[in-house]
């Protein structure tokens, strides 16, 4: 039996929370955060809950680490699909379409993602469409493969209720997870933090762009993580797009990416705005992202949008990539950009084989 706390309740904490819980029935596991999926009100600093999300892995064609990382990610989300529907996770095709000027952006050469090819590519039936399938005066080239979108807060509800569900009670001793509202300076404020009178072997730091504000984490390595700004606009599904829908164009820091929830919702975007951290929501960025749904996707009917709400939000970015690490009793996994959900049960995987691995120690 170990004494775990994990800080931070975006999906990259409770996710290695639920897998500590799974991986030994005598564990139990503290989480220390700001905020919660059952908050009324999200920080914008918390990201998780006003996500997406989708599954599309951002991984390079060399990547191998984090290629095998989102195909965890993937297997695991089908499971839900095909066996608990309660976990928001629902089956779209996915579908990616390259304007003209993304391709001239790209020297005129076809960019397709790692998973077009290979073993993985028939399991998610990647394909490229045929030229009668999409609009040559608009694409060059475009394909589709299985996907999926994640209600956020359904997800990260559900996750935690699974934790509560494997503690087997809601306090006390006999209790096996449990939830705390606070803050730390340091990661090691965190060995004080259990739930319960006893040593805690494990602290899990799970705290994403925060991770810049802990003060025993190196100040070089503190620079690393950057925010990069996203706005998304949750509005009702009455234009009757069924797919997730991606546009590729040539902007440097804005993008068009469509995600029909099963709840008549869509959740329409955005943009890519590397260390912007303003929270207000721009009116202008309204109007593109508006101007490029009837650009490149006339067929549907845009005049009646009718947004429901605004988000913004700052994906955690790391200069390097992810940083799965292990320092002595502390295990640093932070740093997955826009990549949380569909690469999380991969990190917590790996955070596991650090735990298991004593040579690290």
């Amino acid at each position: 039996m170990s004494n775990y706390v994990v800080i931070g309740a975006g999906v990259i904490g409770i996710t290695n929370a639920h897998e500590i819980l799974k991986a030994n029935p005598n564990n139990k596991v503290t989480i220390v955060a700001q905020h919660f999926p059952t908050d009324f009100e999200f920080k914008n600093i918390y990201t998780s809950p006003i996500a997406g999300a989708n599954w599309e892995s951002f991984a390079k064609l060399d990547d191998t680490f984090v290629q095998e990382i989102d195909t965890i990610g993937y297997r695991k989300f089908y499971d839900f699909i095909r066996n608990r529907p309660e976990a928001g996770v629902t089956k779209r095709l996915n579908s990616v379409l390259v304007t003209h000027e993304k391709f001239k952006l790209d020297g005129g050469v076809k960019k397709l993602p790692w998973f077009a090819s290979g073993e993985f590519s028939k399991e998610i039936k990647f394909r490229e469409y045929n030229d009668g399938e999409f609009d040559k005066e608009k694409f060059v080239y475009g394909f589709e493969f299985d996907g999926m979108v994640i209600r956020t807060t359904y997800y990260l509800s559900f996750l935690i209720n699974e934790c509560w569900r494997m503690s087997g009670a809601a306090e006390g001793e006999n209790a096996r997870f449990s939830i705390k509202r606070g803050t730390v300076s340091e990661v090691r404020d965190a060995f004080q933090l259990s739930s319960w009178n006893r040593k805690v072997d494990y602290v899990i730091n799970c705290t994403g762009l925060l991770s810049r504000n802990l003060l025993d984490i190196d100040i070089k390595e503190r620079d690393k993580m950057y925010p990069v700004r996203g706005c998304v606009y949750v509005v009702k599904n009455n234009v009757g797009i069924k797919k997730v829908t991606v546009v590729e164009i040539a902007e440097k820091d804005e993008g068009l990416y469509i995600m029909p929830r099963r709840e008549g919702e869509l959740i329409i975007g955005g943009c890519f705005q590397v260390g912007n951290e303003d929270k207000i929501v721009d009116d202008a960025l309204s109007d593109r992202i508006l101007s490029r749904c009837k650009q490149y996707l006339p067929q549907y009917n845009w005049d009646n949008l009718e947004i429901v709400r605004k988000q913004v939000g700052f994906r955690p970015f790391r200069k390097g990539g992810y940083r799965i690490e292990r320092e002595g009793r502390i295990i640093h996994c932070y740093g997955m950009g826009g990549a949380g959900y569909q690469s999380s049960w991969g990190c917590a995987q790996r955070v596991q084989d650090l735990i298991l691995c004593k040579s690290k120690l």
